[in-house]
């Protein structure tokens, strides 16, 4: 598909719209779904922004936001703004005149804006990205070990944090930790965070992991986001009932009368806890909530259809 074909496409500008909107990490299949587009599709309209390096990162299931929101002003004369409409012009009487003026202008336009090379023709040029995964990877290591860390943000801002915990807060993965500075409770996502270091420091600290459970469920509290999940488990054999990053308030464990077993937890509802629930399909059952168990079924259709895609 040319870059020509791709600029035309209605889809592409719905792409776009979704990227800049996306506010969290999102399921590939369900983006896929909401544009009506395959991940073929997907990969395309991608590659096309990288080459214009607008970074657009993804992994084998999730979609993340931008990094970077491209915001160009641009500054008009009366000459240059009657230039501008006259090249969408609604006949036919165009003239190379005017054209050459607006050609100027975005010349301009790409020396003030350079970072993004928008007005430059594609080459091809390789984009590096930051691992979503091993930044998650790190920060847990530094969980289990213990260790504080330097947190870089994508602002250039920094701050040096005991890390607690990685969980999802208002459907964003979050880190919850006590800033070393002034010992208190904060967390910031993921997606803002740029890098992390370890520091050559031995901290003690200051709160227990109760109150730093009371912490983040104050927070569920104010998203407003939580639900109370029962399912029902057919085989514990490789049943995962400990979702990674999931904070489980109120966890229940029974029997039924068949023998099965009965798991209910208030959780945040997400795209990664039907990741979870995916997982172990042919051995859970959603009991509660009815919205839950339908929109669940419907997200195993859309994986069904995503995976015989990629198999024909």
């Amino acid at each position: 598909m040319s870059d020509q074909q791709i600029i035309l496409e209605n889809s592409f500008w719905k792409f776009l719209v979704s990227l800049e909107e996306l506010k969290e990490k999102k399921e590939l299949v369900l983006f896929c779904s909401s544009l009506a587009i395959d991940e073929d599709t997907l990969t395309t309209y991608c590659e096309f922004l990288a080459r214009f390096k607008v970074a657009a990162f993804r992994d084998a299931e999730y979609i993340y936001p931008l990094k970077e929101q491209c915001r160009i002003k641009m500054e008009f004369t009366l000459a240059e703004w009657l230039a501008l409409q006259a090249v969408v012009p609604k006949d036919s009487q165009a003239t190379a005149y005017f054209q050459q003026i607006v050609q100027d202008k975005m010349k301009m336009a790409q020396l003030a804006h350079a970072q993004f090379s928008l007005y430059k023709a594609p080459k091809g040029t390789p984009v590096e990205f930051t691992s979503f995964e091993m930044l998650k990877k790190k920060i847990d290591y530094d969980i289990i070990c213990r260790k504080s860390m330097k947190v870089k943000f994508f602002t250039e801002k920094e701050c040096d944090v005991f890390p607690h915990r990685q969980v999802y807060l208002d459907g964003v993965l979050c880190v919850v930790g006590e800033n070393i500075s002034d010992k208190t409770l904060v967390y910031f996502g993921l997606e803002d965070i740029k890098d992390v270091e370890n520091l050559d420091l031995m901290y003690e600290p200051n709160l227990s992991q109760i109150e730093v459970n009371e912490f983040i469920g104050h927070l569920r509290l104010i998203n407003g986001k939580e639900e109370r999940l029962v399912l029902k488990i057919y085989s514990q054999d490789q049943s995962d009932l400990l979702p990674e990053h999931h904070f489980l308030g109120n966890p229940f464990v029974t029997s039924s009368t068949e023998g099965d077993m009965i798991w209910a937890a208030t959780l945040e509802m997400c795209d990664d806890v039907f990741h979870w629930l995916y997982k172990m399909r042919d051995r859970v059952e959603v009991l509660d909530p009815g919205h839950v168990r339908k929109e669940f079924s419907h997200y195993c259709e859309l994986k069904k259809e995503s995976s015989n895609k990629k198999a024909s």
